[in-house]
């Protein structure tokens, strides 16, 4: 009697998928999403420049939207290529790419990746007004406001691009001090996840200072070339800020001179326990970027992006790393971190307004869950965080809990002009020379103040 009745219902199934079928395709004038397509009108190709080549699920999620968007718009066909495809990875690549595509009448790409570096390309274009030139301002785009988080209103991001949005904050990143719960135990010390104080921080370097005396050498925090070492200085920097107000005034002030002198002293202190390698210069992130994973140091700073590198290099080792938040000399009002718009659309793109629906379609809340679910960090879209407020692993609790405490007060560590004043962006600190031992705190800090316009 049961198999007859699951013999019927699978008939059923079959018949009402079959009809299903036939009633789409009855005529060439298939209706996707609501709209008509004509099967002899050829399509508009849209060229797009992706982004997260090779970092796994992200990657893939590139490509899964631009399927999805080619499904749900029959009359689109999507053209996706990646940098490491068109030109290569090498540095300032991107820059080069990005100039020649707006000095060109019409450009070849309709979406173009914008990562950074917005002050060179100025420089190469000797326009530091080409952004509003040249890009679509998304601001003026209906629903982009709508479909992002209040922050994108408050004083940080107005002031970034002059109250203007090149492109969806898709993307959300948040320091982290990754630290291997392993070599912590071998150590023999617990690190705090959270609300680590600068005490609490110079005690673990101290041991595994003590630690490498008898053992073999572990790296306390392991500095590369990316310098991310200087994240430890400027979150020790914004906790002597009263408030996100005082922070954000771009004028190098007493109370930022005194706090930036208290820096230097506490990388000074730091030193004296070989906290990073005297060769750090050689350390390549690309090729070391799981030096962590390998047991080799302790503390690893950058942001929640590695979760997905390492995610694709062993999850198995992935286990014993956690991000912790970075040491503070009290609570803060301000992290480091950011939302950032990772693709723009040129005002001469060939289709200029297709490339906008495209875009956004990133600003939709699936899609930001998506990216949230697979990454481990926010999104500058709304609806993230379904799947992580409460926290599943490590990392989940970490952008979980660090989003919750900062709200969208994430300055990144390019947003030197909160630290050094707006007129001394390019004043070296010179914060790896210190913590290495070369140079004392009140040597770095007499060579910053000749430096510094006031």
């Amino acid at each position: 009697m049961l198999k007859r009745i699951l013999y019927n219902f699978a008939l059923i199934i079959i018949a009402v998928v079959t009809a299903s079928i036939l009633y789409t395709c009855k005529n060439n004038n298939e209706q996707i999403d609501g709209k008509a397509i004509d099967p002899h009108k050829a399509k508009i190709q849209i060229n797009w420049v992706g982004h997260w080549y090779k970092e796994g699920e992200k990657e893939i999620l590139v490509r899964e939207i631009a399927n999805e968007y080619e499904f749900l718009n029959q009359d689109i066909k999507i053209n996706l290529k990646f940098p490491e495809e068109i030109y290569g990875n090498a540095f300032n690549a991107d820059f080069g790419f990005i100039v020649d595509q707006i000095k060109k009448p019409i450009p070849d790409w309709d979406i173009i990746r914008l990562y950074g570096g917005y002050s060179t390309i100025g420089m190469l274009l000797n326009d530091t007004n080409w952004m509003e030139k040249y890009l679509i301002d998304f601001s003026q785009v209906p629903g982009f406001m709508e479909s992002h988080h209040s922050f994108l209103n408050n004083k940080l991001y107005k002031n970034r691009f002059k109250n203007k949005f090149y492109g969806p904050y898709s993307e959300g990143q948040i320091a982290a001090l990754f630290v291997n719960v392993e070599v912590a135990k071998k150590i023999g010390i617990t690190v705090n996840q959270f609300d680590m104080t600068f005490d609490d921080f110079l005690s673990y370097i101290k041991a595994a200072y003590e630690y490498n005396k008898t053992h073999p050498n572990i790296i306390p925090i392991f500095e590369y070339n990316w310098g991310k070492t200087l994240t430890i200085f400027n979150m020790l920097f914004i906790s002597l800020m009263d408030n996100t107000e005082e922070l954000l005034d771009t004028k190098l002030t007493a109370k930022k001179l005194y706090a930036i002198e208290k820096c230097y002293q506490a990388f000074e202190e730091l030193s004296k326990y070989n906290a990073i390698e005297k060769d750090w210069e050689q350390h390549n992130w690309t090729y070391e970027n799981d030096k962590i994973l390998n047991d080799s140091c302790l503390f690893f700073p950058n942001l929640t992006l590695m979760y997905s590198i390492w995610k694709m290099k062993s999850e198995e080792k992935m286990s014993k790393v956690i991000p912790c938040e970075f040491p503070v000399f009290k609570p803060s009002s301000a992290y480091i971190g950011g939302y950032t718009p990772n693709w723009v659309v040129l005002k001469n793109s060939p289709h200029k307004d297709e490339a906008v629906k495209l875009l956004m379609y990133w600003c939709t809340p699936g899609v930001a869950e998506k990216w949230v679910r697979i990454s481990k960090s926010p999104s500058g879209v709304k609806g993230s965080f379904t799947t992580s407020s409460f926290g599943v692993d490590p990392f989940e609790t970490y952008s979980y809990t660090i989003e919750k405490k900062y709200g969208g007060n994430l300055i990144k560590d390019e947003d030197l002009e909160y630290i050094v004043g707006a007129r001394n962006k390019n004043v070296p600190l010179r914060v790896q020379e210190v913590l290495e031992g070369k140079l004392s705190a009140k040597d770095a800090f007499d060579a910053f103040k000749k430096l510094a316009v006031y």
